[in-house]
C-alpha cells in the first residue's frame, strides 16, 4: 500500500511539465485572441479594450490602470478603456447563482425574494446586482467572478515569465515590471477579499459618522463573505453624468 501512494505522489520533474504545459496553453489561448482582432493592421482604442476584455481579468485590470495614464496613451485610448472600470462583459447569471449559493451554503432564495439578472455594473473582479431581501430590503449584492484567484494567479505567472525573457534594452530600462506586477497582485489580492472592503466601509461611517453631508450605505455583515458583499441600495445618478447631475 505505501509503495502504490509513492508511485502516485508526482514528482517534481511532473509538475514543471505540467506548469509547462499550462503555459503553453495559456499563451496559446493570447496568441489566438491578437489573430482574432487582427493586431497587425494596427490597434484603435476599441480594439485594444476588446482584446484586454478576450484576454481576461488579468489584463482587464492592467487596462483599468492605463486608463488612468493619460500622460502615456492618448485621450481616445484612455477614455475607451475607462469603459473596462464597469462595462465589462458580465458572467452568466447561472454562474453568479452558483457563487452566491456557494458561499451561503443554501439556495440563494432562502436569503433574496428577487435578484435582478442584469448586473448594474461589471466590472474586471466581481459585478453588481440589484436584489430584494427577504425582509424587503432593496440591496446590491457584489458578486466576485468564479474561479478569479485561479487565473489571476496563473496570469501574473505567466507575466513575470515573459519579464524574464525580455532582452535588457527595452522598457525594462524605464519600469521596473517585476516592481509593477508584485503591486498589481498585491492590490488585486485585497480587491478580491470582500471581508476587507466591509472593514473598510465599516470604518468609513464610523471616521463620519458625525459629518451632516456624508452618508454610507448600510452594510449587511451577515451576508457579507470573502466572495459576496450585501450593502443597502442606494439610487443616483454616476459621477460622470454630468447631464443629469446639472439637471
Amino acid at each position: 500500500m505505501r509503495q502504490r501512494k509513492e508511485q502516485q505522489m508526482p514528482t517534481k520533474q511532473t509538475e514543471m511539465e505540467q506548469t509547462n504545459k499550462h503555459y503553453g496553453s495559456r499563451l496559446r489561448e493570447i496568441t489566438a485572441v491578437l489573430r482574432k482582432h487582427n493586431i497587425t493592421r494596427g490597434v484603435t482604442p476599441e480594439k485594444l479594450r476588446q482584446i484586454l476584455e478576450d484576454l481576461g481579468p488579468t489584463y482587464i485590470k492592467l487596462g483599468q490602470i492605463m486608463s488612468l495614464h493619460s500622460d502615456i496613451l492618448p485621450k481616445s485610448y484612455c477614455d475607451e478603456l475607462m469603459r473596462l472600470c464597469s462595462e465589462v462583459a458580465p458572467m452568466p447569471f447561472s454562474e453568479v447563482l452558483s457563487v452566491i449559493e456557494g458561499e451561503f451554503g443554501c439556495p440563494w432564495n432562502e436569503i433574496f425574494s428577487e435578484i435582478q439578472e442584469k448586473p448594474l455594473g461589471s466590472a474586471s473582479i466581481a459585478q453588481v446586482h440589484k436584489a430584494v431581501l427577504l425582509s424587503g430590503k432593496s440591496v446590491v449584492v457584489k458578486v466576485q467572478r468564479k474561479g478569479i484567484y485561479e487565473v489571476m494567479s496563473r496570469d501574473i505567472a505567466l507575466l513575470r515569465k515573459v519579464v524574464r525573457l525580455m532582452p535588457p534594452v527595452s522598457i525594462k530600462e524605464m519600469v521596473d515590471l517585476d516592481l509593477v506586477l508584485d503591486e498589481l497582485w498585491a492590490v488585486t489580492q485585497e480587491e478580491m477579499d470582500f471581508l476587507k472592503e466591509a472593514d473598510n466601509l465599516e470604518e468609513f461611517a464610523g471616521n463620519n459618522a458625525d459629518v451632516a453631508f456624508v452618508a454610507t450605505p448600510v452594510l449587511y455583515r451577515e451576508y457579507t463573505t470573502r466572495r459576496v458583499l450585501v450593502m443597502e441600495y442606494i439610487d443616483g445618478y454616476a459621477v460622470d453624468d454630468k447631464e443629469k447631475l446639472q439637471e
